[in-house]
């Protein structure tokens, strides 16, 4: 290659490099050197190669596996075809220059590689992206600006109409106050709210109160429109009559808005509204799909509400109803029990009757024949008439304080005394052929329904003594055994009945407590006794359960029946 060529190329302001193949001689010019600096003398180009870290790189041509090695200097030498490519060199930590390389060829000898810094075009390139960027961004943040501004003002209008009127549980109250706020949004002049009866819109509310002669009017819209409605879609249209079966025309062109008024989805009432406007803005219409929402949940909330109130009424009234009739059935049940006492209730008392009345009789012989032996006489006669009239009195209290049907509050008592009571009414079906065994707790007052609690002991003996008779039948000289035992559990009192009857079958475990079911006969039961004792006992908030025919039941007994009943 010339001197004059190669002076030509030392004198470029762009970095140059010649490569001389057959001499492995590597020339490269001031700008060169300026940039990527010294390399003396050096033969060969591989002396470039630590540049390598400070290139990167767009596309590459490698001849060997080896990517961190490559440097796009030695890569333009060593290759033989012309190509073009861009990198980025870094001269310090943050100076950089981005340079367009240009490889070729020269008579097969030379190797010529140019580099065109770029580096100024591609900034500018960046700062026109960067402004075009900046312009969007402006222009995207003053829509966003605008649209924050309406949505502010939207969010504003909408809250300041969910405050007047989501928490209004009165519908009609809550009618009003929408129709009034949508007058007040829309500017509007007159509005009404029509319900949806039989396919047709029906005027129930108006605002100003001056329009209710409208009240009861049926409303008559296209189909078009009205199918767009129940489509949940706002009608807004130019008219000149109210709708289309109104006789008198409107005074003015008017705007007339219908928003659609939904419940579970269904579309349930109209809200119109006419206003002297003769544009809505995009804001507007976004405002009025807002309160649609707001009346619609509040119209669900309030008619919601309003259904739950009646329900609660009537369950109020339900449980009325079903208080006095469990009362009755208890009552009914006592009646029940004490009617099966009756007979032998009465036999009690006769017995003491008869001795008095024989005893009469014997006076009346005695002082027919009055002596001095007949005053001692006398003397046991009056002992054995007291103690008979002694024995009918306990009888009559024993059913006055058992009966105590007017007893409906609760009271202290003492369940000891209360269980005492019931053995006495009961007393002449287990006086001689029954074992009564007690265990009572020292005494301690209960808060209970002690007439209640009286029906569950005389339930639960009454069955007992069943059982053990079932078992009589077979061996007269069997005896019954029944145990009754009070003790304090923690914030219960327990009261246990143990019998040695025949006990529960297996099979019939799981329906002792279910009202009708009895394994007596037809007429011996009515099949209440032991649901009405659970109803009882869980009045009380308390607990029953019973065991039998188990092992973990003490010897000689097969049943127990346990009951909790709190002590406060």
């Amino acid at each position: 290659m010339s001197n004059a060529l190669i002076n030509f190329y030392h004198n470029l302001e762009e970095p140059i490099i010649i490569y001389d193949k057959k001499a492995d001689v590597v020339f490269h010019n001031l700008s060169f050197k300026k940039i990527f600096g010294q390399f003396g003398s050096s033969k060969g180009y591989k002396c470039f190669s630590r540049l390598n870290y400070k290139f990167s790189y767009q596309m590459c041509f490698l001849k060997s596996d080896d990517l961190r090695s490559y440097n796009p200097i030695i890569a333009a030498i060593e290759n033989d075809i012309n190509y073009t490519t861009y990198v980025t060199f870094q001269k310090e930590e943050d100076e950089f220059y981005h340079f367009l390389i240009k490889a070729f060829s020269v008579k097969k000898r030379y190797r010529i590689v140019y580099f065109y810094d770029i580096t100024h075009e591609l900034q500018i390139e960046k700062l026109k992206d960067e402004n075009e960027k900046l312009r969007i961004q402006n222009v995207e943040f003053a829509s966003t600006n605008s649209k924050a501004q309406n949505q502010a003002v939207k969010m504003a209008l909408l809250n300041r109409i969910s405050i007047s009127i989501k928490n209004e549980l009165d519908i009609k109250t809550l009618i009003e106050k929408s129709l009034r706020e949508l007058s007040i949004v829309f500017g509007a002049n007159k509005s009404y709210f029509a319900e949806l009866k039989k396919d047709n819109f029906v005027i129930k509310y108006t605002y100003p109160q001056v329009y209710t002669p409208l009240i009861g009017e049926k409303l008559i819209y296209p189909k078009a429109l009205v199918d767009e409605l129940f489509m949940g879609v706002n009608s807004i249209q130019a008219c000149i009559k109210e709708h289309e079966g109104a006789m008198i025309p409107l005074l003015n062109s008017t705007t007339r808005i219908i928003m659609p008024i939904l419940k579970n989805s269904q579309l349930c009432a109209i809200a119109v509204i006419f206003t002297p406007k003769k544009e809505i803005t995009a804001l507007e219409r976004e405002l009025l799909v807002g309160i649609s929402m707001v009346v619609s949940s509040s119209l669900s909330q309030a008619s919601l509400f309003h259904q739950i109130s009646q329900k609660k009424q009537e369950l109020e009234n339900a449980i009325r109803e079903l208080k006095e009739t469990q009362l009755q059935l208890i009552n009914s049940e006592k009646m029940a029990s004490l009617g099966q006492l009756v007979a032998s209730v009465a036999h009690e008392i006769n017995t003491p009757l008869g001795a008095i009345n024989a005893d009469n009789e014997m006076m009346e012989k005695v002082f027919e024949k009055f002596d001095e032996n007949s005053l001692e006489f006398l003397r046991q006669i009056n002992s054995t008439d007291k103690e008979a009239i002694k024995r009918i009195t306990n009888i009559v209290q024993s059913l006055k304080r058992f009966v105590r049907l007017d007893e409906t509050l609760q009271q202290e008592a003492n369940i000891n005394c209360e269980l005492d009571l019931t053995l006495s009414l009961i007393h002449h079906k287990i006086k001689n052929d029954f074992e009564i065994i007690k265990c009572y707790d020292d005494a301690v007052l209960v808060n209970c329904y002690p007439n209640m609690l009286n029906q569950v002991f005389l339930n639960i003996l009454m069955n007992a003594i069943h059982s053990i008779e079932t078992i009589k039948k077979e061996n007269e000289k069997y005896i019954g055994k029944i145990k009754l035992k009070t003790e304090l559990a923690g914030e219960y009192l327990k009261i246990s009945i143990f019998d040695n009857g025949s006990g529960i079958k297996k099979e019939n475990q799981d329906k002792i407590f279910q009202a009708g079911f009895t394994t007596k006969e037809k007429g011996q039961g009515t099949g209440l006794g032991l649901a009405i004792c659970k109803k009882i006992i869980e009045k009380h908030k308390g607990k029953i359960s019973f065991k039998s025919l188990d092992s973990s039941i003490p010897e000689g007994f097969s049943t127990v029946f346990e009951i909790e009943i709190p002590l406060a």
